[in-house]
């Protein structure tokens, strides 16, 4: 028997490969080792094996064969290897061959993307959205390809879908508003995808009006109908088809040409106290607004006269006074006031039932530097009307608080940096905003004018110390805006804009002489309370000058109702007032004289009363008085 002492072995050639499992296994690799072969050729050889740190176990050998090659499998990835061979024969067996080593490299799963949608958003119809998937990310590689799908909502058109930011145009959606829900979906390089969504929340706007009606659709009954908004007897029939809108068996027509409420059922009243219903008279088509027996109240005569002074934009107009040959009461006085001495446009049209001798122009009525002309007529209980007065004129005075005619007062301009309509462009660069600041609150206001069909508007605060009726707490003062419309007799839709949140409480009021403080119905706050719109219709809502001449005229305010005192609050839902136009003054002061309470000239005959303008000038608070004569006829007292 041959025998070895030893047996040296050189392994000479070492390969691997890299063995994949998509099984469940444990993952594994395997080595290919090679050596020389012995000579004379051994009965065969046995290869050992051990992990660092530990010793070879030579009583199991890992491999036996009589090659001079094997492949060792099930390798744990990542654990280095020691090998040796040992030749045998019989029961000898060689010392060991060279020692090699050899370190499975891991193999590495590749690890999904990650899909970031962006999180919830809150906007309003119209609003311009960005869907934002640029954060989503890859760890062990990069992403290739984006897709937004819309999975719930209102449909949108997206643009950019195939993009991380795909943009859209928020829709318009019915008053509870809409969620509409997106889907992202992201590959990596190595073909693996990940999802993920995002939800924006689309709420009614103040300010969308779909059928370019100039009314809000949250205002408007009819949003897709652009000639009807408003159903005030509710039959279904929208005001401008339906001829009959208080459903009192009287057309509107026929109500606005006698001077009835075509809003009010009046059918059962006596407009003119001659014993026969406003109903019978219509069957009958008959005047109710002036009886047969009536004898209407004397004109007053107004002597012409000059100004010595020019006047501020708010004078009180004040006529002497009544009389009528059947001892009628004085129910109405109507005021009118217009740049045209033959009055064929009129500024101002106003029937009061209060301001019956006196009438105190409200502010934004007036242009500064302009020539006007006045006249009053009285109205006595069974609607008869009198003659008009002679006219009157008056001239106001050059524009020193808005030198550079920009439509805001100088001394409440603003600059700029402030976005209150947070749309990303400073309010002062568009044309469509005024900011100014209050003069009550420290508060920064700025109204914009919603709808395309308001050309020019001015803005003014106006402190609410004026008002003497302080039932009411304002907390901005009052908000004046003046509105050039493009058609008369439109609607026209702006929002009034605060620096800071109103209150949950805060209403939108307006004040008028002849009935105190109103609720301003048709106005719409945002979620926010940052912001309220308002909805005005020329010579209609909201307009002071109660005329339709393509001008709107609107005093209001933020306020809160003083509990003790909150009786003395109406709801506005038609014209702030029926009469006495601008009575919240705002910046002039509220005079009431009688034509007996009035110091009368020594030369004046004690048979003539005077009748006169009463004018006050603002700026200076200084009053120009003109006096004219007309007889005295009668002792009724002044309605106030």
């Amino acid at each position: 028997m041959k025998f070895f002492p030893h047996c040296f072995v050189r392994i000479y050639f070492i390969t691997f490969t890299l063995l994949f499992i998509t099984t469940t296994t444990a993952l594994g690799a395997n080595v290919t080792l090679q050596w020389d072969a012995n000579n004379p050729p051994p009965e065969g050889y046995r290869v050992f094996a051990r992990e660092a740190g530990q010793a070879y176990n030579y009583q199991t050998p890992l491999w036996e064969g009589e090659t001079t090659t094997c492949t060792l499998i099930g390798l744990v990835e990542g654990t280095t290897y020691y090998f040796v061979v040992r030749a045998y024969q019989g029961a000898l067996e060689s010392a060991d061959s060279e020692e090699v080593s050899y370190t499975p490299a891991g193999t590495t799963l590749n690890q999904a993307p990650t899909a970031v949608a962006g999180s919830v958003q809150n906007v309003y119809e119209g609003d311009a959205v960005t869907l934002d998937g640029s954060a989503s990310s890859d760890a062990d590689g990069v992403i290739l390809s984006y897709q937004w799908v819309q999975t719930a909502g209102t449909n949108v058109t997206l643009s950019g879908a195939s993009q991380s930011q795909a943009t859209f145009t928020a829709p318009v959606v019915e008053s509870d508003g809409d969620a509409l829900t997106f889907r992202l979906t992201v590959r990596d390089d190595d073909g693996d995808i990940s999802t993920a969504t995002t939800t924006v929340n689309v709420s009614k706007s103040s300010s969308t009006d779909a059928d370019g009606d100039h009314v809000p659709d949250v205002l408007d009954l009819y949003p897709n109908d652009p000639t009807e908004w408003a159903d005030h007897d509710g039959d279904g029939i929208g005001d401008n088809q339906d001829d009959d809108d208080d459903n009192d068996g009287m057309t509107d027509d026929w109500e606005s040409i006698y001077g009835l409420n075509p809003l009010e059922d009046d059918s059962l009243l006596d407009a003119d106290g001659d014993g026969v219903s406003n109903l019978a008279e219509f069957q009958a088509q008959t005047d109710p607004s002036a009886s047969s027996t009536n004898t209407v109240p004397d004109a007053p005569l107004i002597e012409e006269a000059s100004p010595e002074e020019f006047v501020g934009l708010t004078p009180v107009l004040v006529s002497g006074a009544y009389f009528d040959p059947d001892s009628d009461e004085h129910y109405q006085s109507q005021w009118q006031i217009s740049a045209e001495a033959d009055f064929s446009e009129l500024v101002l049209d106003e029937t009061s039932t209060t301001q019956l001798t006196t009438y105190p122009v409200g502010e934004m009525v007036l242009e500064y530097d302009t020539v006007y002309y006045w006249r009053v007529r009285f109205i006595d209980d069974r609607n008869g009307q009198s003659d008009w007065s002679a006219v009157s004129m008056f001239i106001t005075a050059e524009n020193m608080d808005d030198v550079d005619t920009n439509g805001i007062p100088d001394d409440q301009e603003v600059g700029g940096g402030l976005d209150l309509d947070q749309n990303g462009i400073d309010d002062t660069l568009e044309n469509r905003f005024r900011l100014f600041n209050s003069v009550d609150g420290q508060t920064t206001l700025g109204i914009k004018a919603e709808s395309d069909n308001i050309v020019l508007f001015s803005v003014k605060s106006l402190s609410s110390a004026t008002v003497s009726d302080q039932s009411v707490t304002m907390g901005f003062g009052l908000i004046g805006f003046k509105l050039y419309l493009d058609e008369v007799g439109s609607s026209a839709t702006v929002t009034i804009y605060f620096s800071r949140q109103v209150a949950k409480n805060a209403r939108l009021f307006k004040y008028a002489a002849d009935s105190g403080w109103q609720v301003y119905e048709h106005a719409v706050f945002a979620k926010n309370r940052k912001s309220v719109t308002l909805t005005l219709v020329d010579g209609g809502i909201g307009d002071e000058d109660g005329v339709a001449n393509g001008i709107i005229v609107d005093p209001s305010g933020i306020g809160t109702v003083d509990s003790t005192s909150s009786d003395a609050v109406s709801t506005s839902s038609t014209s702030a007032s029926s009469g006495g136009g601008g009575g919240g003054g705002g910046g002039g002061c509220f005079i009431t004289v009688s034509a007996q309470d009035a110091a009368w000239p020594a030369s004046m005959p004690s048979t003539a009363a005077t009748f006169m303008i009463l004018l006050l000038l603002t700026a200076g608070g200084l009053c120009a008085v003109f006096h004219v004569s007309s007889p005295i006829r009668g002792r009724h007292e002044d309605k106030r």
